[in-house]
């Protein structure tokens, strides 16, 4: 029978693991977040790194299998056993990670209410209130003043800062 498993990597391994696993039919969950703007590399960075996730029959495969793939530290064990994970803690953690995919071009999460500053393109220096992300892609819609109504606009995430001023009369929200 199929069930999750956490398995350790060696450090930067994850997506080593990850694509020789998922080529050999192994369905596998690595956790990620939004890295900030300033590091290096990647747009997203491990929740847990050096640990993601391989939902697979260890006994019909084999541990071996996966225990000795190639950037594998190995699978977690409890008393000699597999570490089983059950499925609504994988469910809860891709819920809850799919909450915190917007962040500002700091790194900073972005939620419903926050007030930020956008930092780029025509509006640049503008107030903003941040309204919801509307792509997994980093586009979110933010709400900005305009002849004296709130205004949506769509603009990337990392184009905004989020901020703790109040605005600015008469430039926006």
């Amino acid at each position: 029978m199929e069930y999750w498993h956490a398995l350790h990597t060696k450090p930067h391994k994850e997506r080593q693991v990850e694509s020789f696993l998922s080529g050999r039919g192994i369905e596998i969950y690595f956790p990620t977040i939004p890295a900030p703007k300033r590091s290096r590399g990647s747009d997203e960075r491990a929740f847990f790194p050096s640990y993601l996730f391989a939902r697979a029959d260890l006994e019909a495969i084999g541990l071996w299998t996966v225990h000795y793939a190639p950037g594998m530290r190995g699978v977690v064990m409890f008393g000699g056993q597999p570490a089983r994970v059950d499925d609504r803690v994988i469910a809860t953690l891709q819920a809850r990670l799919a909450d915190v995919s917007v962040v500002d071009a700091l790194g900073e999460a972005l939620n419903h209410g926050d007030r930020v500053v956008i930092t780029q393109g025509p509006l640049a220096d503008f107030d903003a209130v941040f309204d919801k992300q509307l792509s997994a892609d980093g586009r979110v819609r933010v709400l900005i003043e305009f002849l004296q109504r709130a205004t949506p606009v769509e603009i990337e995430a990392r184009a905004l800062r989020k901020t703790r001023q109040f605005p600015r009369r008469g430039r926006a929200l």
